[in-house]
């Protein structure tokens, strides 16, 4: 009979908590692997809970391939946390990160605004929001929607403020100009093998010397 080999000494709850306490006393955020390595010979499944014994938060950027513990981040006022380009949310995942910074708005988010905040393709997170009734949503123009709240009356209000938002943005910045345009479409064209945003055009032309609002941009 060939004997086994044995597996090394059994990792106890009370040891595994104090190996992931100093791992991420080291290192804020961590990578399963090293994880891994940290909890042998534990088995994923057993890792896993002893991160949920610890109170744990995973990424929801880079496919939530990487935790921390929840005591760590340093949240924004929108709940949000990054690392080396890694994102953490107080919600947990990107699903719940979307309907909360959606219900919480004062005036609904555009799809954009969403993804501009979050760092990450927020189409998916949203339309599955949408279609769990979590979220609501209202269309803004031709190609956009604002997304609400679920709820009638908070909705209403949001949609209200962005409105009137729209109107004053409108007033501020005055009619756009034959001439703002042509400026602004020169260079689009200038950088049309690259995606520039609306603000990097802004920040182009201020250098040329011409002054076009955000919102004409837009």
């Amino acid at each position: 009979m060939i004997p086994r080999t044995p597996l090394g000494p059994k990792l106890s709850p009370d040891a595994a908590k104090t190996a992931l306490r100093n791992l991420f006393r080291r290192t804020p955020v961590v990578q399963r692997d090293l994880l891994r390595q940290t909890l042998k010979p534990l088995s994923l499944r057993s890792v896993i809970r002893r991160l949920k014994d610890a109170d744990y938060l995973s990424s929801y950027t880079h496919s939530c391939r990487y935790y921390t513990l929840r005591e760590i981040p340093k949240f924004d006022a929108f709940g949000l946390w990054y690392h080396d380009g890694v994102g953490f949310c107080r919600m947990g995942t990107l699903k719940a990160a979307v309907e909360e910074l959606v219900e919480q708005s004062e005036a609904g988010r555009t799809h954009q605004e969403l993804q501009d905040l979050l760092r990450v393709r927020v189409h998916n997170a949203l339309l599955n929001r949408v279609r769990a009734q979590r979220i609501g949503r209202k269309q803004l123009d031709n190609k956009h929607w604002l997304y609400v709240s679920a709820k009638p009356s908070r909705a209403a209000k949001q949609w209200s403020r962005r409105q009137a938002q729209k109107e004053r943005a409108i007033a501020l910045v005055g009619p756009l100009t034959v001439a703002m345009t042509i400026e602004v479409l020169v260079e689009v064209l200038k950088s049309s093998r690259v995606l520039v945003s609306p603000d990097e055009v802004v920040r182009r032309l201020h250098h040329q010397g011409v002054s076009v609002p955000l919102q004409h941009v837009q």
